[in-house]
């Protein structure tokens, strides 16, 4: 029976070494397909690679143990498991701490070559190695389990799990968790049943931990793909198609507590000649600025969208239908009295606004057709101003521009 088990340790070992070698290949080139992820996945897959020959190196290894190769596949392997502990932590935003790193990685080597070379323990060595490496593990499950990742939250949980999983193995290994359980380790069949596991586990963890890392990078490549799909990639607005998924919705809502909304259209005077004399690039940063003094401008509750071109959208709710005039009024003095800076550059910006206060009946494609007529009634008054609603005289309000 001890026999069996253990030829059949060597050869799960062997097996183990393969697979963790051919998916660190694996990862070389997949690492590229995210960026924020690609030096996470680079130390995971030096981490498998290290971790696969420790592993062939151990299924290779001669039953005899005066022998060396069973401690320098000790050290790799557990080296392996450390780095990817460190890569873990960088794919959730951990600072680096190479010096620490390589102080753990040291200590763990001149451990396990000096039990072997000057004790000649094999106990003592697997007991210093897997304690080592489970303290690690728990502390990396511990820091995953306070990080944040709304992408992949349970993918995180999983990692925290396979965190503490590796360290149980890890004192299986060394026979400290056998002890502490009090089994009975005097019974042969008990003691290779638990080493068989164990080793199991052991060569599994990288796979298993591989696919969890994996799939959170993908969650993450997901969720960026919907916020890039929602968001204008120059002004880091929302997008024309966002606008309208979330602005009915607003009105909705407003109407529900009788509540005055405004919409807003704004258009940068003369947008053309900016590009023409100045380049494209000065335009593009002249459109940034446009929409950061608009979002920065805004209440916190209104929506600012990148309408199309130079045009912006804005839906703002009020307190009172006549702030509308006044909120729209700050803005256009807001962008006038801030010129864009660009190149070494100073461009002046200003923008016509048309607004247009929801009606009962109106629809949001109604609401933003009336403020860009209103857009464009400001144009034709000579631009740098605001058009309102008709006011009391049944014309609409013009502000006129500051000199």
């Amino acid at each position: 029976m001890g026999r069996f088990l253990i030829v059949d340790m060597h050869t799960l070992m062997l097996f183990g070494g393969a697979v963790a070698l051919a998916t660190a290949g694996a990862l070389v080139f997949l690492r590229s397909l995210h960026h924020p992820s690609t030096t996470a996945l680079g130390l995971h897959a030096l981490a498998l690679a290290l971790g696969g020959l420790g592993l062939i190196a151990a299924g290779l290894a001669p039953e005899n143990r005066a022998t060396i190769v069973p401690a320098i596949a000790d050290a790799t392997i557990a080296g392996s498991v450390m780095l990817a502990c460190e890569a873990v932590r960088r794919l959730y935003g951990a600072r680096p701490r190479p010096a620490l790193l390589g102080a753990i990685v040291f200590a763990l080597g001149v451990g396990c070559l000096g039990f072997e070379l000057v004790r000649t323990d094999p106990a003592a060595r697997i007991a210093f190695t897997s304690a080592l490496v489970a303290i690690v593990s728990s502390l990396t499950a511990a820091r995953i389990a306070r990080a944040r990742d709304p992408a992949a939250d349970v993918l995180r949980r999983l990692l925290v799990v396979a965190g503490f999983a590796n360290a149980m193995v890890w004192l299986l290994r060394s026979g400290l968790a056998v002890e502490a359980l009090g089994l009975p380790m005097s019974d042969v069949a008990t003691a290779d049943a638990l080493s068989l596991g164990a080793g199991s586990l052991l060569a599994l963890m990288p796979v298993i931990v591989t696919a969890l890392i994996l799939m959170a990078m993908h969650a993450r490549m997901a969720d960026e793909l919907r916020a890039l799909a929602a968001t204008d990639p120059l002004t880091r607005l929302v997008s024309r198609r966002v606008l309208f998924e979330r602005g009915r919705p607003l009105l909705a809502a407003v109407r529900a507590s009788d509540q005055p909304l405004a919409a807003m259209m704004v258009d940068i005077d003369h947008f053309k000649r900016v590009n023409d004399q100045h380049g494209h690039a000065v335009g593009d940063a002249v459109l940034r600025h446009c929409a950061r003094q608009l979002r920065e401008g805004s209440r916190s509750d209104s929506l600012v969208a990148r309408y199309g071109g130079e045009e912006f959208a804005l839906l703002v709710p009020l307190a009172r239908p006549g702030d509308a005039f006044v909120a729209a009024e700050r803005l256009r003095h807001r962008i006038a009295g801030r010129p864009c800076r660009a190149d070494g550059i100073e461009v002046p910006v200003t923008v016509s606004i048309g607004v247009a206060i929801l009606r009962t009946g109106q629809t949001l494609e109604q609401l933003l057709a009336e403020a860009d007529r209103l857009l464009y009634e400001a144009k034709r008054a000579g631009r740098n101003r605001v058009c309102a609603p008709a006011g009391p005289g049944g014309r609409p309000d013009l502000a006129l521009p500051v000199v």
